[in-house]
Formats: C-alpha cells, structure tokens, sequence
C-alpha cells in the first residue's frame, strides 16, 4: 500500500505531470478545484463537456483525460449529483474505480497529484477516500495538494 504524501500548496501549481480532480456527472465545472481546473486548463473543461454532450451521460467511476500544457488532466467522475447543502455527493466505489484508472496510466516519477478529492463539496469523508487512493494508486506515491488557507486545520486532525 503506497502511502499518500501531503503538500501546503496550490495544485494548481503542482509539478506532477498528471493532475486528477473529482467532477460531477452532470456536464457542470462551476465550483470548487473543478472550476479552477477549467479556468487554468480550459481544454480539460471542453474534453470533458464533449464528451457529455456525444455520450448524454457521464459514468461514475469514469476517467475522462485530457493532455494539456504539458499536465495530463483526469477528469474523474466521483459523484453522480452536486449541491451545497452539505450532504455527501462523492460514491466512494466511483473514487477507487476512478483510482484504478489513473494507476494504470502513473509511472514512477511522472507524479500524481491531486486535491482532497471528493471530501471537499463532495462530501466525502477523506479518511475513507484516502485509504481507496493508497490501495489503488501503488505506481507511483500521490501527492495530495491542500490550500495554504486550509492547511492548519488539515494538519491539525490525525491523518
């Protein structure tokens, strides 16, 4: 089991060359690390309303990928719905089937990094998801990126 590394940082700004995040299935990016990923890297947005729009649907569990700015963008459907009412949105069989797929695109050293996916407006809960991630991803060590702004709190709760 590959253990997760933590970094207080914008994953905006991460050196790993693939860049996972969680979507809904609804063909919306409008909140949270999905709106910043579609307002930095715009064609990871346009891959992923492409896709929806051929398909109608988007299938939890589904990666969508995009190469763009020499970062490989996964698109990850972790939840069906989206909301702000504080109810959890993230299916966690969709995050490890999501985790499986990335696994077998990371290589050693390329990186993957990502938010707290799916414990954010997703609702998650991140100790659970963060075990699915360290079972799943095993070729190569993910790196989680958490806001500066965020950070304290983040590491002030067991981890």
């Amino acid at each position: 089991m590959t253990k997760i590394k933590y970094v207080n940082g914008n994953l905006l700004d991460a050196p790993e060359f693939i860049i996972a995040h969680g979507c809904n299935a609804q063909g919306v990016m409008n909140r949270g690390v999905a709106r910043a990923i579609r307002k930095k890297w715009p064609t990871a947005y346009n891959a992923y309303c492409f896709h929806y729009e051929m398909t109608q649907t988007l299938q939890l569990g589904e990666v969508i990928w995009c190469k763009t700015d020499g970062k490989l963008i996964a698109n990850c459907i972790t939840q069906e719905k989206y909301g702000c009412a504080g109810a959890q949105y993230t299916n966690y069989l969709a995050v490890r089937k999501c985790m499986q797929k990335i696994n077998k695109i990371a290589i050693r050293d390329l990186g993957v990094a990502m938010p707290l996916i799916g414990a954010g407006l997703g609702g998650g809960d991140w100790d659970i998801i963060a075990q699915i991630i360290e079972e799943e991803i095993i070729n190569d060590v993910p790196t989680v990126y958490i806001l500066p702004s965020e950070w304290d709190t983040f590491k002030n709760r067991s981890i």
